[in-house]
């Protein structure tokens, strides 16, 4: 994949960045194995072998490398599929809900320095993730009926084969970058199928339309970690439900021409909008609320797996898990987060209460080893499973721009605040974002230091206290949610900003690193080392979204003790994978 030794200039800087056993997980042996012919074996001074590969690439080791690599032939097939595809036209995805989209994302799209004068004029395309998700997931169930037409001219034999095909349990998993669009690249094809659903229903007749339509059910659940994803994941798509569809605009020559579906889309209910009901089941919500929203059916139902679980502690009520059980289409977002040791309980509990699911979406960022193992236990059927990544899955985009910053050199001493506000004036001072309130994430490894930090900016440092904000898990949703809505919305233009900011800082946890779509924030700063790669991934992801550019300051210190990060912005630069 690259030459380690081009990456530095001397000798002398090789030694000093010293990569053995750590972030990119390459070791001299790898080096040199990588330098033989593919199957040649290769022995180690501690006595290992290693096979030398067709071509090298980052592996890991050691307690930093967390991530699975996925195979070659998975990021190849979807380099093809991504291929020659650059409209959302182009793409299987139900009229309405193509419309829908495209004014969603051009509803969140940050135009600030850019040359487009309005959203009006914004041309979006489909992300790389967005064409292979919605190329697998939206294929035709009948298509994948092994022999049917091999079969006996017997025409019960082919019902109850072609039946079974499109009741089974489909299991997807799609992996991208962070800010690559993929809660699009679910919604999309999972909002197409509650669409083509409907419009089934309405080729057989106005009866069973409406029956459906009148149904107490839930269609579609969507599972995130937290109650801020909940919030805006609902968000997303009760904008989304809500863009009126013209017929005689949207559809293509062949589409008007199709009876059924015109005489679909003309209707009222469908015409104001893609008539779904979208509700969402978070923090303090008691179940009452979930059993009085299903007595009109739910369409897109997004809440937390705790949330689901719960119904079990409702033992005066007859089956509570009823709305659950007629669930057919389900996504688990930010999955790494919740298949790992600590939610995977709750999550799997989930998806065993629901017997009628067709798809399960798995989608995640991040592919780490310990989902990967999960997933081949609980799912053992290899012909089950269909993986969608991206080429660029584990890679830091080039777009984001990465400093490492030593705080043991002068005039720091030693000292990671005063780094801290140095970087911060620097960004206050450094002529971008003109006339716009700057918003910086500064993440900590520990809940406990969020608040001391936040203190320390503001009584030692001089900041205002309304500039400061600390966000924790020990505070409750409502409070979270007050804290965080300036830095989930564009930016403001300082003279319209409520405090008259010029520049302000989130300080927080990686309670806040998974999945939300800071838009337009441009700056982030690591005080502390991540953990694992993982966590690396996701905290720098908060900026660079949507392939816009951004920068992240890592500090470091004496007692960081962790020299190969300094060649971070190298691996960056050159598009290597992390391990």
């Amino acid at each position: 994949m690259f030459s380690l030794r081009s990456c530095y200039s001397s000798r002398k800087e090789w030694i000093n960045i010293s990569f053995v056993g750590r972030l990119a997980g390459i070791s001299r042996s790898y080096v040199k194995a990588s330098k033989k012919k593919a199957g040649q074996v290769i022995k180690t001074r501690r006595g290992k072998q290693l096979e030398a590969a067709s071509q090298p690439k980052a592996f890991g080791f050691g307690n930093f490398s967390k991530l699975h690599a996925p195979k070659e032939t998975l990021k190849e097939i979807s380099e093809n599929a991504i291929k020659n595809i650059s409209s959302f036209e182009s793409l299987r995805i139900f009229p309405s809900v193509r419309a829908a989209m495209i004014e969603e994302i051009k509803e969140k799209y940050d135009l600030k320095n850019t040359y487009v004068k309005g959203k009006s004029e914004l041309e979006i395309k489909p992300s790389p993730i967005q064409v292979a998700a919605i190329k697998k997931i939206n294929q035709p169930r009948l298509r994948n009926v092994n022999n049917v037409n091999k079969a006996p001219s017997n025409d019960i034999y082919k019902d109850i084969k072609m039946n079974n095909e499109a009741k089974r349990l489909k299991i997807f998993t799609i992996a991208a970058e962070t800010g690559s669009g993929k809660t699009w690249a679910y919604l999309a094809p999972v909002l197409s199928k509650l669409k083509e659903d409907d419009l089934a229903s309405y080729a057989i007749s106005e009866t069973e339309y409406q029956k459906e339509k009148n149904s107490q059910t839930i269609r579609c659940l969507i599972l995130v970690p937290t109650h801020e994803l909940v919030e805006q994941v609902y968000e997303c798509v009760r904008r989304a439900s809500t863009v009126p569809f013209d017929v005689s605009t949207e559809l293509n020559e062949k589409q008007l021409k199709d009876p059924v579906l015109t005489s679909f889309l003309q209707r009222e209910d469908q015409a104001e909008s893609l008539n779904l009901n979208v509700a969402k089941w978070s923090a303090g919500d008691p179940h009452t609320r979930l059993f009085d929203m299903c007595k009109k059916r739910v369409d897109v139902l997004v809440t937390t797996p705790a949330k689901v679980q719960g119904l079990a502690k409702l033992n005066n009520v007859p089956r509570p898990f009823r709305y659950i059980n007629q669930i057919e289409y389900c996504v688990i977002d930010e999955a790494d987060t919740l298949m790992d040791s600590s939610w995977s309980a709750s999550t799997l509990g989930v998806v065993r209460h629901m017997p009628r699911c067709k798809d399960l979406i798995f989608c995640s960022a991040t592919i780490p080893r310990e989902f990967n193992r999960t997933l081949q236990m609980v799912f053992p059927d290899k012909n089950s499973l269909i993986h969608v990544v991206t080429p660029s899955i584990h890679k830091i985009p080039k777009k984001i721009e990465l400093k490492i910053i030593d705080a043991q050199l002068s005039p720091y001493n030693g000292s990671k605040t005063r780094c801290l506000a140095q970087a911060l004036y620097a960004i206050n001072k450094d002529g971008t974002e003109q006339g716009y309130v700057k918003r910086v994430i500064v993440f900590v490894n520990e809940k406990k230091d969020v608040e001391p930090l936040a203190e320390t900016l503001i009584h030692r440092f001089g900041h205002r206290k309304e500039d400061i904000v600390g966000v924790t898990g020990s505070q409750d949703a409502e409070e979270r949610a007050f804290k965080l809505e300036s830095f989930l919305q564009p930016a403001q233009r300082i003279e319209d900003d409520p405090y008259n900011s010029k520049i302000r800082v989130l300080v927080t946890t990686d309670l806040l690193a998974r999945g939300l779509n800071f838009t337009g924030v441009k700056n982030v700063i690591l005080m502390d080392l991540p953990r694992t790669s993982v966590d690396l991934v996701h905290r720098v992801g908060r900026t660079g979204r949507m392939r816009q550019s951004g920068r992240v300051f890592i500090i470091i210190d004496k007692k960081t003790g962790k020299s190969w990060i300094k060649g971070l912005p190298k691996i960056v630069k050159r598009g290597i994978p992390l391990a």
